[in-house]
């Protein structure tokens, strides 16, 4: 889930005409000369070791040549236009991520909305407050757009909203998530809440990778820093770190390009505050 920031008004059976059965000629079969070939995906750890020990860390780093949209005015069309477009552009590099460690990926379903909405499996969704959300259930992110709508000077943070929400359906993918689940149903409120941060700020981090990946087409860094300042309501802090512990791990990822730079799941407590 995505914290809040200056929010944007911005979520076989096949069938054949045939005649008579008399008529039908009957299916012949015989040995294939050649064996079915099956690929063979490196499987993924479970429990505490997908958090520590994923294939994906040792990725390399991430490259995508996409062209995405200029923005020229706040309407829908263009919002929806430029944030399917990063989207897509995600769906590559993270593809190509998982393509280079031999572990398996789908991309996710993306809903870019003017007001919440209800996922069959999550609820109300972006959840209150957040501009972003995913629900690895449906393994759908939710980007909530509207208001003054998706202007130039707010490419960054659409972007980045986008970007970590996916990062979020990588860490499904690679059972990250379900070890934090897992632990949070024996875990106190301290220990509940450090968990999060390390799963958000880990998404941060990988948001920063991405965004490292189509820095051609993406607005200076100036204008993603920008985006962490400010204050954050203590409830965020708690559960998804401070804005300048969030900027330092996207700094992070972006710097190296490589998910492997996203190491919150062994790094000091102090590092994930």
């Amino acid at each position: 889930m995505r914290r809040p920031l200056i929010m944007l008004a911005f979520l076989l059976v096949t069938t054949c005409a045939v005649g008579p059965a008399s008529q039908a000629t009957p299916m012949r079969s015989a040995p294939s000369p050649y064996r079915a070939l099956v690929h063979r995906w490196t499987s993924v750890p479970i429990g505490e070791e997908a958090a520590v020990r994923s294939p994906l860390y040792g990725a390399p780093e991430a490259t995508a040549e996409c062209e995405l949209p200029l923005v020229w005015t706040g309407d829908w069309t263009d919002q929806k236009n430029y944030l399917s477009a990063v989207s897509a552009c995600l769906d590559r590099i993270w593809a190509r991520e998982f393509e280079k460690v031999n572990v398996f990926f789908t991309k996710p379903r993306r809903e870019f909305v003017l007001e919440r909405v209800h996922d069959p499996q999550c609820g109300t969704m972006p959840v209150a407050g957040a501009e972003g959300t995913y629900c690895g259930a449906t393994s759908t992110y939710y980007v909530l757009v509207g208001g003054d709508g998706l202007w130039p000077w707010s490419r960054a943070e659409a972007a980045q909203v986008v970007a970590h929400e996916y990062g979020h359906h990588v860490q499904y993918l690679t059972n990250i998530t379900d070890y934090r689940d897992f632990a949070l149903e024996s875990a106190k409120r301290s220990a509940a809440d450090l968990l999060s941060r390390r799963l958000e700020l880990q998404a941060e981090c990988l948001s920063g990778v991405a965004i490292r990946a189509m820095e051609r087409t993406m607005p200076p860094w100036e204008q993603f820093e920008g985006l962490y300042s400010g204050t954050l309501a203590r409830r965020w802090v708690r559960d998804h770190g401070r804005l300048s512990t969030q900027l330092l791990w996207m700094e992070r990822g972006f710097r190296s390009g490589r998910p492997g730079a996203c190491t919150t799941w062994t790094s000091l407590k102090s590092e994930v505050t």
